[in-house]
């Protein structure tokens, strides 16, 4: 993959794999500690929002879907694994929250347009954003830190045509920071 105007919001180049591992996880624990989002996923249905956000705090995204009704997304990115989102009733509770960062959730990007603004409204704010190509090649990725199977991370790519700000692929990889093969090479 050629990288042009690469957006990278962590800084100069990382240490390698072998040397940050120990600091991502502890990122990770950090994050989530947090954010709450390891316990946001035992909120009761029926809990007034009021009483989630007292708790929690706000969440890093909250929109509302094409039938009006607001979602909420709490998430563990850029470098954690989860995203629980949840939708509101309208006595202002929760629906309950599901993980959507999931190879089973990123497949509902296989139906319908999806725009920028819908991709974060399901998923939340993505871990790394970045311009890949040059000219008619040009595409905006969005990745997505996860877990397949409880052991493999991965990264799901999501791709948006610059011009329009709509998906045109979407795929997953190992996340090549945290990947065993990459161990002791340099990421960029």
């Amino acid at each position: 993959m050629h990288h042009n105007n690469v957006s990278n919001q962590h800084g100069p180049a990382k240490p390698p794999v072998k040397q940050t591992r120990p600091i991502i996880v502890a990122a990770a624990l950090l994050v989530a500690a947090l954010s709450g989002c390891a316990q946001v996923s035992s909120v009761k249905p029926g809990t007034p929002v009021k009483d989630v956000i007292s708790k929690f705090g706000k969440p890093a995204v909250s929109c509302i879907l094409k039938d009006g009704t607001r979602r909420l997304v709490y998430t563990t990115q850029p470098a954690g694994e989860q995203a629980w989102a949840t939708t509101l009733a309208p006595n202002g509770t929760v629906v309950g929250f599901e993980q959507v960062l999931t190879d089973s959730h990123f497949s509902v990007l296989s139906s319908g347009q999806w725009t920028v603004d819908r991709v974060r409204c399901e998923f939340g704010p993505a871990a790394e954003v970045e311009t890949l190509g040059s000219g008619d090649n040009q595409r905006t990725v969005w990745s997505y830190r996860y877990m397949r199977d409880e052991s493999d991370y991965m990264m799901m790519n999501i791709s948006f045509d610059v011009d329009t700000n709509i998906v045109i692929r979407y795929s997953a990889m190992p996340d090549p920071g945290r990947d065993s093969s990459m161990v002791g090479t340099f990421i960029e």
